[in-house]
């Protein structure tokens, strides 16, 4: 079998993608990886066909437009940055797609939720068949709600989600037709997740059904939920390989547990203000910190305190369980990586479905949530503390005993990736 794997977003949404991908291959089916160029390594790193898709995601997440568009200026100001943002990159990941699937006439195209509305139309020009990867809850259902209506009904939950996808289809149908156009199909009147449901489109919760318990009952048939697909020590090693750091080896041993604080390829809009908080915070709780930069850059960490300890990217599943608990912006993978090791979390969500993992944290006992605007030493303190009683270690302990192990996870979704067929004409539906 032929698989085009083509996804943009930040490392979060690559990584999983490579791992099935990975897998695949592994399989004996010819796999082609299209991924952001600032994230070709990821998946050359383990032998995959690999061509670059789209803009380069690191800068797109630091530039002004992201970290600020939506936040200053005039309401009309607002709009024209939402309307940007939602159409960055567009026209250069359809042409880009279209060429790789013009090329490689694969059986099967995989993609990630920013690109269904330029997979969905490709698949059925080419008659090829589609599957879907999400790392969260993207479609209606009454139990995760729309971020913004925390605690609603079931029945408000539903009806939030339906509008949602109504507001998106009004703001790009206009894009979609004209790509329909120049493919020769059929213009569309609706909503895509709809018409992806009637297509029979496989839609992959890569996530865990501890998480969503009922999702996992509602959704079986449909979109199943296979676990997380998280990277095995091995595959890491080829990934994107880490020099060792003896001298981080020892700070940790040299010392109680620390508290890893982490933010990943969220951009943070006042990242000092932010270290001052997380700095004093630990100490007001007594703790260590090991604070990982990400995507964020540290200009110096002297002034932290002797109690922080700065440090570029690490081996999670490595360093995670050697930690009294983590922080970090709620993105699906770290959520993942610091429960299966069992670790009190405290989300600090920045936007997109890392709000969601914070609830899922809260409601399974787990720890703390917080929006990262709201990060202060005295709410960075209380989440803390939280975070630290014999109450969320035991709550992250039994959700990690609970979780689907990583292998078991990829093998059910390679099983769905291969399940995947073209539908039939007559389902290209408007």
């Amino acid at each position: 079998m032929r698989i085009v794997m083509a996804v943009s977003g930040t490392r979060g949404d690559v990584q999983p993608a490579v791992v099935l991908g990975s897998d695949l291959a592994g399989r004996g089916h010819h796999v082609v990886m299209a991924v952001p160029p600032n994230l070709v390594h990821l998946a050359r790193g383990v032998g995959l066909e690999t061509v670059p898709f789209g803009y380069d995601t690191r800068e797109h997440m630091n530039s002004d437009l992201v970290r600020h568009g939506l936040s200053r200026g005039s309401v009309a100001d607002r709009a024209r940055a939402l309307a940007a943002l939602w159409n960055f990159g567009w026209d250069q990941m359809v042409t880009e797609l279209r060429d790789v699937v013009d090329t490689t006439a694969p059986d099967v195209l995989l993609t990630g939720i920013t690109t269904e509305q330029i997979a969905l139309p490709l698949a059925e020009a080419r008659g090829i068949g589609l599957v879907a990867l999400h790392h969260a809850p993207v479609r209606s259902n009454p139990y995760s709600p729309v971020p913004g209506i925390d605690g609603a009904p079931a029945a408000v939950v539903g009806l939030a989600w339906t509008v949602l996808d109504h507001v998106l289809w009004t703001a790009t149908r206009r894009r979609e037709n004209t790509l329909r156009r120049s493919l020769g199909i059929p213009t569309v009147s609706s909503p895509l997740p709809g018409r992806m449901a009637r297509r029979r489109t496989v839609e992959i919760q890569a996530y865990d059904r501890v998480f969503c318990p009922e999702l996992a009952v509602d959704w079986d048939g449909t979109r199943p939920l296979t676990g997380f697909l998280e990277v095995s020590p091995e595959l890491r090693a080829r990934m994107d390989p880490q020099p060792s750091d003896p001298s981080l080896d020892e700070w940790i041993d040299d010392g109680p547990p620390p508290v890893y604080v982490g933010f990943g390829s969220m951009p943070v809009t006042n990242p000092a203000a932010v270290l001052a908080a997380v700095a004093d915070a630990a100490a007001r709780v007594g703790e260590r910190v090991l604070l990982c930069a990400g995507w964020n850059d540290v200009d110096s960490a002297d002034a932290l305190g002797d109690h922080v300890r700065v440090t570029g990217a690490v081996d999670h599943a490595a360093v995670f369980p050697r930690c009294c608990a983590v922080v970090h912006h709620g993105g699906a993978g770290t959520t993942a990586a610091g429960l299966r090791a069992g670790r009190p979390t405290v989300v600090c969500s920045v936007s997109s479905d890392q709000p969601f993992w914070g609830r899922r944290v809260v409601a399974l006992s787990c720890g703390a949530a917080m929006s990262a605007s709201d990060i202060t030493a005295q709410s960075l303190e209380k989440a803390l503390r939280l975070a630290l009683t014999p109450e969320a270690a035991a709550g992250a302990a039994a959700v990690a005993a609970a979780m689907t192990s990583p292998a078991e996870a990829v093998r059910r979704a390679s099983d769905l990736v291969e399940s995947a067929r073209p539908a039939p004409t007559d389902a290209v539906v408007a």
